[in-house]
């Protein structure tokens, strides 16, 4: 196991920050699927694999609405939109992600679903303002947290395979930090790839 889990460590080292979030959102889809399958979650797919295609802080603005903890914190969509949002969530998103995460979260910080939707924010978090050793270093943990997540349920991990083109040593990884990339074809769910069962 100590192998396994050092072995894993090496190959994330080896993608660039694009890629190592790329990651995290096959793991985030994995479980998804894998523990809900009855439910569509092609809203969370698209405001994750949304997030590749423009400046960090743009993407983190449009992803934060699928975390639990943000969506669920006031009582009505006028408060949710004005104070967590600054009024860019549409009420139709806001109705379809509450309806979504009905019966599996109350937005409590400890729920194991939000934990995991907040990994993407942590990840950001530890890039923003630091050099690319620091934040390689910190990314390390959240990687580690999701597949804890994942180990936890007995559910497979992702295919690093998959992600080949966005290592440090790819042209999307020329800088260690990743390039603007369209990552929707990595997506699961998007492109219907998921499983009802595993």
């Amino acid at each position: 196991m100590m192998f396994l889990e050092q072995n894993l460590r090496k190959n994330w080292r080896k993608l660039s920050m694009t890629g190592r979030l790329c990651y995290l959102f096959l793991c985030i889809e994995t479980y998804l699927t894998t523990r809900y399958p009855q439910k569509d979650w092609t809203p969370v797919a698209k405001r994750c694999w949304q997030w590749t295609k423009s400046w960090w802080n743009d993407g983190w603005e449009i992803y934060s609405a699928v975390v639990p903890e943000f969506l669920f914190e006031f009582d009505s969509y006028e408060e949710t939109n004005e104070k967590s949002f600054d009024g860019q969530l549409s009420q139709r998103d806001y109705i379809q992600l509450v309806n979504l995460f009905s019966g599996l979260t109350t937005g409590d910080k400890n729920d194991e679903i939000n934990q995991l939707l907040m990994l993407p924010i942590h990840f950001s978090n530890g890039c923003e303002g630091v050099d690319f050793g620091y934040a390689s270093n910190e990314t390390m943990w959240i990687l580690d947290e999701a597949e804890k997540i994942l180990s936890s349920h007995h559910i497979p991990l992702p295919d690093m395979s998959r992600l080949e083109h966005l290592k440090i040593s790819s042209k999307y990884g020329w800088n260690g930090w990743g390039d603007f990339i369209d990552s929707e074809n990595l997506s699961l769910i998007l492109n219907h790839q998921h499983h009802d069962t595993l």
